[in-house]
C-alpha cells in the first residue's frame, strides 16, 4: 500500500504522470496501473485528465493529499527510530550477474566500505533473470543485472556501459554460449540468427570464467563483454546492437534506511559514471 501512496504523491505534486514516472526511477505505465489500483481500492477517481495533458487532482484526491504526506512522515520516524535502537550489524544481501561479478564489482564493492563495519553483508552470483526475480520477491535488498528488467514491485536503473564482442578463433565450428536466462544470452541467440551458418558445434557454459579459458587455450569462439577480453583472444566489434548496460535493481518498497542509504550509493555511481 505504501507504493500506491508514494506514486499518488508523486502525481499529485508534480501533475504529471510522466514526471512522477521520472522521479520515482519507473516507466509511466506503472504509474498509470499503480494509481489505478488505488483508486479501486479507494472506490473513487484520484485524477482526471485537462487540456494538454494536463493532470488535475480530484476534490478526494485532494482530500487525501495531506492525510497520506502524514502517513509516509509517520513511518518514516518509525524506521528511523527503529533503526537508532538497533547495535546489531546490518543485513546486506547482494547479487550480481556473471558478468558483473568478474568485471566491474569491485568499482561497486568500493562503495559498500564505508559501512562496512557496520553491515553483515553477503554477496551471490546468479544469471540476471534470477537476481531480478530474489529482488521482485524482496530476497535481496540489491541486483546487478545486464537487463533493464523491470516490475511492479522494483526500481532498476543503470550503472555501467558494457560491449559484447566476438571473441576467440573465428575460424572454428565450436561456438560457447551463456545459459538461458543469462544476459548475454540474449544477445547471442541475436548473433546466431542473423549468422550465415550457425556453428556447427554449440557448447553452453554457465561460468564467463569457464568460457574465456577454452578461448584463451584456442578453442572455439564466444560472443562476451570485450571487460574479459586481454592480447591472448582476438576478438572483433559487433557494432551498436551489441552495446549494453549493467543496471542496478532494488525493491519498490524497502522499509529500512539503511539499505536504502547503500543502495543509493549505487544509484549515484551510475549517474557519475553517465558523466565521465
Amino acid at each position: 500500500m505504501f507504493s500506491l501512496f508514494k506514486t499518488f504523491v508523486a502525481v499529485y505534486e508534480t501533475k504529471s504522470f510522466t514526471r512522477a514516472a521520472q522521479q520515482l526511477y519507473f516507466s509511466q505505465p506503472t504509474v498509470t496501473v499503480r494509481i489505478k489500483k488505488l483508486e479501486e481500492e479507494l472506490g473513487t477517481s484520484l485524477f482526471f485528465r485537462g487540456k494538454n495533458h494536463e493532470v488535475i487532482p480530484s476534490e478526494a484526491a485532494n482530500q487525501l493529499y495531506n492525510r497520506v504526506v502524514d502517513l509516509l512522515e509517520q513511518w518514516s520516524k518509525i524506521e528511523r527510530d527503529l533503526q537508532q535502537n538497533t547495535s546489531k550489524r546490518q543485513s546486506f544481501k547482494v547479487a550480481v550477474s556473471h558478468s558483473v561479478a568478474g568485471s566491474v564489482m569491485p568499482q561497486i564493492f568500493q562503495e559498500f566500505m564505508p559501512e562496512i563495519n557496520h553491515l553483515e553483508m553477503e554477496i551471490s552470483t546468479f544469471n540476471s533473470d534470477k537476481v531480478f526475480d530474489l529482488v521482485s520477491n524482496h530476497e535481496l535488498h540489491l541486483g546487478i543485472i545486464e537487463k533493464p528488467l523491470m516490475g511492479a514491485q522494483t526500481n532498476t536503473f543503470s550503472i555501467y556501459d558494457d560491449e559484447l564482442v566476438l571473441a576467440g578463433n573465428l575460424e572454428s565450428d565450436l561456438f560457447f554460449i551463456r545459459e538461458k536466462g543469462s544476459g548475454v544470452n540474449h544477445y547471442t541467440e541475436q548473433f546466431l540468427k542473423e549468422c550465415e551458418s550457425i556453428p556447427k558445434n554449440i557448447v553452453t557454459m554457465n561460468s564467463n570464467e569457464l568460457i574465456v579459458n577454452h578461448l584463451k587455450a584456442g578453442f572455439g569462439a564466444s560472443i562476451i563483454s570485450k571487460r574479459f577480453i586481454n592480447n591472448e583472444i582476438p576478438f572483433v566489434r559487433l557494432g551498436e546492437k551489441y552495446k549494453r548496460v549493467f543496471y542496478g535493481v532494488t525493491y519498490l518498497d524497502e522499509y529500512q534506511p539503511s539499505i536504502k542509504k547503500l543502495t543509493e550509493r549505487i544509484r549515484i555511481l551510475g549517474m557519475k559514471a553517465k558523466e565521465d
